[in-house]
C-alpha cells in the first residue's frame, strides 16, 4: 500500500499533524458490486480521513507527534487518553482494513495459508461459514479479524468498536473486515451477513493474508502503519 504524505489540510489553510494517510491501492469503483464507490467515498473520504485528522490534531506539539501509530494507540491506552485512542486506533484498524481489500478476492488464499485455515477450522468452506458466523455474533460496531495467536495459531476473534485485535495481546492480524455500519449500510443496508459473504468471497486481499502469516513464520516484520 502507498502512503501520501498530504497531512491533514484545515479549511482555513493549516497543516498540522506528522500521521500520514494510506492511500487506497485501488480505484474506488474497483470492489463493486460488492462494495460501491459512493460506500468508499464516505468511508475512506470521510471516516478514514476524519481519524486521522483529528490525531493530528489531538498529537500536535505533544511527545506523540512523529511517533508511530503503534505506539500511539499504546499509549493513549495506558494514559487512558479516550480521544486520542479511538482516532489512533480507527486509523489503524481501517488502513490495516484497506490492505486487506482487493478486486482479487475471489482467487482464495496460497497453499500455505489454506492448508494453515484447513488445520484450524477443518475445511475452508467451515472457515467461511465460522468466519460469517461470528462477525454475526458481534453485537454492535466492531471488526472482525483473522489473527495468529503466538500459542493457539490462527483463530477468530472480533474486537468492540475501535480496539485493534493486536492491543495488549499477543494476536498478529492476517485480515479485518469492518463491522460497522458505515462499512456496508448503503450497499447491504441491515444484511451484515451477505456483507460478511461478499468479503470473503470476493474482496479479501488473501495475498496480504498470506504474508502476514510468511512473516511471522520466518520471524520477520508484519504489516505496520505506513510512516
Amino acid at each position: 500500500m502507498s502512503v501520501q504524505h498530504a497531512q491533514d489540510i484545515k479549511p482555513d489553510g493549516e497543516i498540522h499533524g506528522t500521521l500520514v494517510s494510506a492511500k487506497l491501492a485501488f480505484a474506488r469503483d474497483a470492489l463493486e458490486p460488492h462494495v460501491s464507490a459512493e460506500t468508499m467515498h464516505y468511508h475512506y473520504d470521510k471516516h478514514y480521513l476524519g481519524y486521522v485528522s483529528k490525531t493530528n490534531a489531538l498529537i500536535k506539539g505533544t511527545d506523540l507527534a512523529g511517533a508511530a501509530l503503534e505506539d500511539i494507540v499504546r499509549q493513549a491506552a495506558w494514559k487512558r487518553r479516550r480521544a486520542l485512542l479511538v482516532n489512533a486506533a480507527q486509523s489503524w484498524n481501517h488502513a490495516f482494513f484497506w490492505a486487506s481489500l482487493s478486486p482479487d478476492g475471489h482467487a482464495g488464499p496460497d497453499a500455505i495459508l489454506a492448508s494453515a485455515l484447513e488445520r484450524a477450522f477443518g475445511s475452508l468452506e467451515n472457515f467461511r461459514h465460522k468466519f460469517i458466523d461470528k462477525g454475526l455474533s458481534h453485537v454492535g460496531s466492531g471488526w472482525l479479524w483473522l489473527a495468529c495467536d503466538r500459542n493457539r495459531g490462527l483463530l477468530l476473534v472480533t474486537t468492540d468498536k475501535a480496539i485493534p485485535v493486536w492491543l495488549g495481546t499477543d494476536r498478529v492480524p492476517l485480515l479485518v473486515c469492518d463491522l460497522w455500519e458505515h462499512a456496508y449500510y448503503l450497499d447491504w443496508k441491515n444484511d451484515r451477513a451477505a456483507w460478511l459473504g461478499a468479503f470473503i468471497d470476493n474482496c479479501t486481499n488473501w495475498d496480504h493474508a498470506g504474508g502476514q502469516l510468511a512473516a511471522l513464520v520466518n520471524g520477520e516484520a508484519t504489516w505496520a502503519y505506513p510512516g
